[in-house]
């Protein structure tokens, strides 16, 4: 009777699909390493959640405001010539100028950082823990450390720039002194709080002013100065300064730090002193516009005088001289005509400190000046055609009004320059200014736990696939069969319950830690039952009833099969003897909980079967351990006496299970299953490549000993349509 007719029945599958229940096994199978990659990104995440640096937010938002309506009402044109509308864009570049900025950071000493020293990992979050307002107890005794409350006020630290971003130490002493080391941890200051304290190092001098220090004696800081210029540069970067709503005005400004109240302070001061500026910036105008008016009224009071003295002679020596109705217009319309052209060019020279001469609004006062030059010379040649003393008084009279109405003019721009100097406030208001924030904004420690734990999941998840992809295993029945040229006999489903007997055998443990003896009704057992019937087929037709079981390589199943099909044939009546052919690291003794003083070694060496086996362990079922071992098993197992030794055992009982070691490890399988009938390869679900199993095969068929059957075991239960389900855990169905 033949037993190569689809012994395992396979369900098709193409290898382009997605089969979903396949991914479910994988994740099924591999739950131990997506668990651990989980909880330790998880763990990561938690520490990372609780001990990180809490990182603080201050705001501040200010208004850019047209004008300054109220003094517009009384001044008119001229305050408007300071109070032009600036852009959002240019008053954010303003807000964080390096001028703006840099006074923050020289205000604040930014440049100085000094902070308590902090015992590693945990020392920063207990310090924050604690009270803000009274010193912490030191914990385990150390006091060198910060445990909250300590604070150090530093006003002065001048070091030579090789010194930059050195970590020099401050330990506090008694009474307000303390003392200072530099990098290498040498004395170099030595004082009290208030006083400037001048050293030396290596690099070049130092100086010190520490204008607090709130510590127990021996606490230590970590003290350090970094560029000014530097400093600025990276507060510039790390300042957000942006527009709330787009073209109103009002602008935000943000800052994250991990001092809630140095933050706050930060951004406080560059506000004040963008507003001081901006105060500054026109106030500077009208004080330039008042020297130059300075500068102009005592000639244009002169000319003023000159040109009435000239018309007071002149009345002197011709007597009145009356105008007709012709002559007074012309006179008042170059009088007007001059006081415009002077206005027009005052308010250009204006403009051209902060326009270019092309600038539109400079080339239409130009177009302005152009036509009032044009229109006194039509009034000039109006006036040459009066009569010569007409003419006469009609210029001296016109000198006189055109200096009374440009002097008139300059100090009326001059008295409202000085109102607007004196009252002047910019055109920025403060909105709101940053106040100490009482909650971090990072890290938000509920997103990142959640976080942790998604990535963690994902991790495994794609661990578990990137390990099934390089394992890249048989799996199927039929490829197997197709490749062996040997039939599946049987398919052993993973058992949860095998893992808690295997740990139960390593720990010696007395008692036989079989999982057919422990859990009969296990679907791997179950697995095994079908292969008994598959075996008894197959032992009809064999040369002897002698079964080698191996394997391509160690921990694939191979024992765990052999002590569990032994069993199995036990309990139907069939006297079994199962032998530890594996003499170098056989542990079938541990798997029944027997000594292995003596084995098949001893057996082979010429001592007898009887003396040497273990009689009935379980019903029927007698055992033969690996013994002591021997430094050269290939040597033994290669004379006559082992197919003596496999003879003799198969004569005494019904079924001899011989269990050896993995066959591309050593060559002891290829001799012993010369001697066997019927030889079963053992190959563990998705572990073994296609060319380890045609080496395998090879390696026996050179040996003269082909495959006769191959158990696929260790298949996850949800792997495949052919896994082995128990019969009696099946629902009940109709018919």
């Amino acid at each position: 009777m033949s037993i190569h007719t689809n012994p395992v029945p396979v369900a098709a599958r193409h290898d382009d699909e997605i089969d979903l229940s396949e991914v479910t096994s994988v994740m099924i199978e591999n739950r131990g390493l997506i668990a651990t990659i989980t909880a330790a990104i998880l763990t990561l995440g938690v520490a990372y959640a609780f001990l990180a640096t809490p990182v603080y937010r201050a705001d501040a938002t200010v208004q850019v405001d047209d004008a300054n309506d109220a003094l517009n009402d009384k001044l008119g044109d001229l305050a408007q010539m300071f109070n032009g509308k600036a852009s959002a864009d240019a008053e954010i570049e303003l807000l964080r100028s390096r001028g703006v900025v840099d006074d923050a950071v020289r205000q604040l000493h930014l440049d100085i950082d000094a902070r308590p020293r902090y015992f590693p990992l945990i020392g920063r979050r207990i310090a924050r823990s604690a009270s803000a307002d009274t010193l912490a107890e030191p914990i385990w005794g150390l006091a060198r450390f910060g445990w909250g409350g300590e604070a150090l006020q530093v006003s002065q630290f001048d070091v030579p720039p090789s010194l930059y971003d050195k970590k020099f130490t401050l330990i506090a002493g008694a009474g307000q002194q303390f003392q200072v080391l530099d990098p290498h941890g040498d004395p170099v200051l030595k004082g009290r709080v208030g006083e400037v304290l001048d050293g030396m190092t290596p690099a070049g001098p130092v100086r010190l002013r520490v204008e607090g220090v709130v510590a127990r004696a021996g606490t230590e800081f970590r003290l350090s100065r970094a560029s000014t210029q530097l400093t600025t540069a990276l507060l510039q970067k790390a300042l957000d300064v942006a527009e709330k709503t787009k073209q109103s005005g009002v602008i935000g400004i943000r800052l994250d730090g991990d001092d809630s109240a140095r933050t706050a302070a930060t951004v406080n001061a560059i506000v004040r002193g963008y507003v001081r500026r901006n105060v500054g910036w026109k106030s500077a105008q009208a004080q330039q516009m008042l020297g130059f008016l300075g500068n102009q009224l005592p000639q244009l009071r002169g000319d003023l005088e000159q040109a009435e003295q000239r018309y007071n002679t002149f009345r002197n020596r011709k007597g009145t001289v009356d105008l007709d109705a012709e002559g007074r217009l012309l006179l008042q319309a170059i009088a007007d005509g001059k006081t415009q052209t002077s206005a027009l060019q005052q308010q250009r020279l204006e403009l051209l400190q902060r326009f270019t001469p092309s600038h539109p609004s400079v080339t239409a006062i130009d177009a302005q000046l152009a036509g009032l030059r044009r229109r006194q010379a039509e009034l000039g040649a109006k006036v040459a055609a009066l009569p010569d003393t007409q003419q006469s008084a009609v210029r001296l009279m016109r000198e006189v009004d055109i200096n009374s109405g440009l002097y008139t003019n300059l100090m009326d721009s001059a008295q409202q320059l000085g109102v607007m100097k004196a009252g002047q406030q910019g055109n920025v208001r403060v909105v709101d200014y940053a106040v100490t924030a009482e909650e971090p904004v990072k890290p938000k420690q509920a997103i990142v736990i959640a976080a942790a734990a998604a990535l963690g999941l994902m991790a495994g998840v794609a661990a578990a696939l990137v390990r099934r992809a390089l394992l890249n295993g048989l799996e199927s029945p039929l490829e197997i069969e197709q490749i062996a040229d040997a039939p599946v006999y049987a398919v052993i489903s993973h058992s949860e319950r095998q893992l808690r007997v295997q740990r139960a055998a390593s720990r010696s443990e007395p008692g036989a830690h079989i999982l057919a003896v422990a859990a009969p009704d296990d679907i791997a057992v179950e697995g095994v039952r079908s292969l008994r019937t598959a075996l008894q087929f197959r032992l009809a037709e064999a040369p002897n009833n002698v079964v080698m079981i191996t394997g391509p390589r160690p921990s694939i199943g191979k024992s765990f099969l052999s002590s569990n099909l032994a069993v199995v044939l036990a309990s139907v009546g069939k006297r079994v003897l199962i032998v530890d052919g594996d003499m170098r690291r056989g542990k079938l003794h541990q798997y029944f909980g027997l000594p292995r003083e003596r084995g098949l070694p001893d057996m082979i060496g010429g001592a007898s079967l009887d003396s040497l086996v273990c009689r009935e362990v379980l019903p029927n079922l007698d055992v033969l351990t690996r013994g002591g071992g021997t430094p050269m098993p290939a040597e033994m197992l290669f004379g006559e006496r082992l197919g003596i030794v496999v003879e003799q055992m198969a004569k005494a009982y019904d079924i001899v299970i011989l269990d050896t070691p993995p066959v591309l490890a050593v060559t002891d399988s290829a001799l012993i299953g010369k001697h066997a009938g019927t030889t079963l390869l053992v190959m563990r679900h998705a572990r073994h490549s296609v060319a380890e199993l045609r080496e395998t095969t090879r390696l026996l068929g050179a040996a003269g000993v082909p495959v006769d059957g191959i158990v696929l075991s260790d298949v996850p239960q949800r792997a495949s349509d052919y896994a082995y389900s128990p019969y009696h855990s099946m629902p009940e169905t109709a018919g």
